[in-house]
C-alpha cells in the first residue's frame, strides 16, 4: 500500500507540486504493503517483509495482512487462522485465532487506536478482539460475509465491503447504521480522520460519503480502475491509485485533481502517513524483477493545509475567551456586551481577523491588472495571477487611469475562505497613483468567510454562559485548594496550576448535533530548585509522591464530587479521560525498580507526540527509558482517578495515555495534564 504524510506549510491559491525524494530498493518483487508512519510491511510472494527486505514470517499462506497502527505487530490470514507476528522479531508469532475449515477469516482491520482488532468470516459475523490479548470481546452478526472492513477513527463505525454492498454498523450497539448500495463491487473504503467522510473506491469511480446522514456527497468518475483511497492529516486531500500507474492527488474542497504523479511501472496502492512533521508520499514500484522493486517517498511538503478548519479553531479559541466575564465587569454590563447579536458580530470580525493572519501578504505575489469595464454599472474589473479578482467603482472617465498595473497600491486588505478553501478579497482600498485616488472594494458582510458548517459548530449562548459560570467557581475552588497547601508548605508559589472548562460541539453515531464539556487540569513546577520537593524527585511515578500532583488531585476529586460538573457525571454516561505523564531527559543508568501497582503493561498503546506506539512495562523488567517512566507517571494519575474520585466509579471511562519527554533535564519539565471529555454532557434525561 502507497504511503503518503504532510506538514502544514502555508501555499497560494493554485496548487502546489509533489516530487520525487528518496526510494528504497528491495530484493524481492513487491506486490503490496501496509504501512504505520515509517514503519513498513510489504508481501513478496510467498514472504512478508519490512522495508529493508526483513523477513517477518516464513509462512507460505497469507491471504491478508495489515500492520497494527502501534507499528509494533502484524496481522495477517492463513487458509483458516489468524496470526499475530511481531513487526521486531523475525518468526515470532505472539497470538493466533484459529478459525476452521467451515468457518474461514475473509479480512481484518484494527481500530484506530490499537485497541479493537475485527475480523469478518465467511458465516457472515464479525468478531471484534481485545487488541492486546486478542480474546473476543463482541460480535455483529451480518447477512454476507464482509470480504473488507474499515472502522472509523472516532470507533462509530465498521463499513464492511461485500459485493455491491458496503453494510455500516454502529460499533458500539452493533446495530446496522445504513447500508449502501453501489452500481459495482466495491475494492476497498477508509475514513477520514475526522470521521466525517467516508471514501470508496469502485471499478472506475470514488464516491465520497457523508457520514452524518450518509448522502452520497462527491462522485469522481475516472476511466479505468481505481483502489486505495487514503485521506490526509486535516482531510482536504484524498490519494487514490489509478490505473495502476498514477497517484492521484485529488483536493476535496475544490472537488477537482490537484495533482497527477505518474510512474513508469505498476503502483502497489495509497495511503496518507499523519503522524510527522514531514511530508511526504510513499508508494511501490512494482516491476516484477528482483532489485528493480522498491518503497518511493514524495516530497509533498508544499501541499496548503486546510485553512477552514484552521480558522475555525483560532476563531473558536477567541471566542471562549471573549464571552468570559472580565475583570470588575458588572453582570448588567455583561449582558450588553456578550448577547446572541453581539456575539455574532463578535464572530464575524474575529474570521476576518483570522482569515487576513492566515492569507499573509497575497498582494506582494500578484501581478494585478485592469480587465472588463461595464458601463452601465461603473464596475472595473481587477485581475490576478491566483486570487479571484474584484470589481471597484471607477468613473469612465478615469479607467484610462489604470492603464498601467504598476502604479496600483493595494492597503488595508482584508480576506475570506470561501467553500473551495481559497482565499477571497472582501474588503482593499486601491491607491491609483496616476490619478492619486482612492478606490475601495468592499464585500464584507456579503460574502461567506468560512467553508465550515456553522450549524454543527453552533453552541447556545446559555450553555457557554453556563460553562464560563461554572469555570469561574472552579477557578475559585482551585485558589482555595492551592492557598491551603501553601498554607500547610506543600507547594509554593512555583507550583502552577490551571483549570479550564468548554464545550466542544459534536456529532453522535445517529448523527445527532450533541455537546460535549471537556474541562482541563494542568500543573507545573517552574523553578527546577523546588521540583525535588513539590513535584516527582527524580526516577519516582507514584503520585501521592509529588505534592504538586495531589493538589492537582484534590481539586479533580472535589470537583467531580461536590462541585458543579458531579451533575453531568451520571450512571452510564460515557468520559474520554486523556492523561499525559512527562519526563525531563536525565538518563536512567541502572533501571528504576517497578512493582506492578498499577499493572503489568505489554504494547500498551500510547501516543508521543502524537504518533500512536506501544509501550511495554511489567513488574519483570525495570523502567529503563524516560517513556516508560513518563508512561508509568501517566498510569499511576489513572489509578489514583479510580480508586478515589467516587463519581468515575459508576460511568464509562475510555482512558488514553499521552508522553512528553523533554531532551533537557531538570524537574521543570516534569508536569502532568490530565482532559476529561464528558460525551454528550448537557442531554436531558
Amino acid at each position: 500500500m502507497l504511503a503518503l504524510f504532510f506538514l502544514l506549510l502555508t501555499s497560494g491559491n493554485g496548487w502546489s507540486q509533489v516530487f520525487h525524494y528518496r526510494s528504497f530498493p528491495s530484493n524481492n518483487v513487491i506486490s503490496d504493503f501496509d504501512n504505520s508512519s515509517y514503519r513498513l510491511i510489504y508481501y513478496a510472494k510467498p514472504t512478508l517483509y519490512t522495508y529493508r527486505d526483513m523477513e517477518i514470517t516464513s509462512d507460505k499462506n497469507i491471504a491478508a495482512f495489515v500492520l497494527n497502527p502501534n507499528g509494533n505487530s502484524v496481522a495477517f490470514i492463513t487458509k483458516q487462522d489468524v496470526n499475530i507476528y511481531s513487526f521486531l522479531e523475525q518468526d515470532k508469532e505472539l497470538f493466533s485465532i484459529k478459525g476452521s475449515k467451515f468457518n474461514l477469516p475473509q479480512a481484518i482491520a484494527y481500530s484506530a487506536d490499537a485497541r479493537r482488532f475485527v475480523v469478518s468470516y465467511s458465516n457472515n459475523r464479525i468478531i471484534i478482539y481485545d487488541g492486546q490479548k486478542y480474546q473476543p470481546v463482541d460480535t455483529i452478526f451480518g447477512k454476507t460475509p464482509a470480504k473488507a472492513l474499515a472502522i472509523s477513527p472516532n470507533n462509530y463505525f465498521v463499513a464492511a465491503l461485500s459485493g455491491k454492498t458496503v453494510d455500516i454498523w454502529n460499533f458500539e450497539t452493533k446495530a446496522l447504521r445504513t447500508q449502501l448500495t453501489l452500481d459495482s463491487e466495491a475494492n476497498d473504503a477508509t475514513f477520514s480522520t475526522d470521521a466525517s467522510m467516508l471514501a470508496l473506491t469502485l471499478r472506475d469511480k470514488v464516491l465520497i460519503y457523508n457520514t452524518r446522514n450518509w448522502e452520497l456527497i462527491q462522485r469522481i468518475v475516472t476511466d479505468s480502475l481505481v483502489k486505495s483511497p487514503s485521506f490526509n492529516y486535516d482531510d482536504k486531500y484524498l490519494a487514490y491509485v489509478q490505473d495502476s500507474s498514477e497517484i492521484v492527488l485529488y483536493n476535496v474542497r475544490r472537488q477537482a485533481i490537484e495533482q497527477r504523479i505518474h510512474e513508469p511501472v505498476k503502483i502497489g496502492g495509497s495511503a496518507f502517513i499523519n503522524t510527522h512533521s514531514k511530508s511526504h508520499i510513499v508508494s511501490s514500484r512494482i516491476k516484477g524483477v528482483p532489485k528493480s522493486d522498491a518503497i518511493v517517498f514524495y516530497d509533498a511538503t508544499k501541499l496548503a493545509p486546510y485553512y477552514g478548519k484552521r480558522l475555525n479553531e483560532e476563531v473558536d479559541q477567541k471566542m471562549n475567551e471573549w464571552i468570559k466575564m472580565m475583570d470588575g465587569e458588572s453582570m448588567e454590563d455583561y449582558r450588553v456586551r456578550v448577547n446572541d447579536s453581539t456575539r455574532i458580530k463578535q464572530m464575524e470580525l474575529y474570521r476576518q481577523e483570522v482569515a487576513t493572519g492566515l492569507a499573509g501578504d497575497r498582494l506582494s505575489l500578484e501581478n494585478p491588472f485592469a480587465g472588463d469595464y461595464k458601463n452601465d454599472e461603473g464596475l472595473l474589473t481587477i485581475n490576478f495571477n491566483m486570487l479571484p479578482p474584484i470589481t471597484l467603482p471607477v468613473p469612465a472617465a478615469e479607467v484610462g487611469d489604470f492603464n498601467n498595473p504598476r502604479k496600483l497600491k493595494f492597503s488595508n486588505e482584508v480576506y475570506a475562505l470561501n467553500d473551495s478553501d481559497d482565499f477571497v478579497l472582501v474588503y482593499v482600498e486601491v491607491t491609483n497613483e496616476v490619478n492619486d485616488k482612492v478606490y475601495i472594494f468592499d464585500q464584507i458582510g456579503r460574502t461567506k468567510l468560512t467553508a465550515i458548517e456553522t450549524d454543527l459548530d453552533f453552541v447556545p449562548l446559555e450553555v457557554l454562559q453556563q460553562a464560563m459560570e461554572e469555570e469561574a467557581k472552579l477557578q475559585a475552588m482551585k485558589e482555595e485548594i492551592v492557598a491551603a497547601d501553601k498554607q500547610d508548605k506543600l507547594i509554593t508559589e512555583n507550583t502552577q496550576i490551571n483549570v479550564e472548562a468548554r464545550v466542544v460541539p459534536d456529532v453522535d453515531a445517529d448523527g445527532n448535533k450533541i455537546l460535549n464539556y471537556q474541562v482541563n487540569y494542568k500543573y507545573e513546577v517552574i523553578n527546577k530548585e523546588f521540583s525535588a520537593k513539590e513535584d516527582f524527585p527524580p526516577g519516582v511515578y507514584d503520585v501521592s509522591k509529588s505534592n504538586a500532583a495531589m493538589s492537582l488531585m484534590k481539586i479533580i476529586k472535589q470537583s467531580f464530587e461536590e462541585g458543579d460538573f458531579a451533575k453531568y457525571l451520571t450512571e452510564g454516561k460515557r468520559v474520554k479521560i486523556t492523561i499525559t505523564g512527562t519526563a525531563d531527559g536525565s538518563p536512567i543508568n541502572r533501571g528504576i525498580a517497578y512493582d506492578g501497582r498499577y499493572g503489568d503493561f505489554f504494547d500498551e498503546p500510547y501516543y508521543e507526540n502524537d504518533e500512536l506506539k506501544a509501550i511495554t512495562v511489567n513488574s519483570l523488567t525495570k523502567i529503563t527509558t524516560n517513556p516508560q517512566l513518563a508512561f508509568i507517571r501517566a498510569a499511576s494519575v489513572q489509578t489514583y482517578l479510580d480508586e478515589n474520585v467516587s463519581t468515575l466509579s459508576y460511568t464509562r471511562n475510555d482512558y488514553t495515555y499521552k508522553v512528553e519527554v523533554s531532551e533537557e533535564r531538570g524537574g521543570d519539565f516534569r508536569k502532568i495534564l490530565i482532559q476529561f471529555l464528558i460525551i454528550d454532557a448537557f442531554k436531558q434525561k
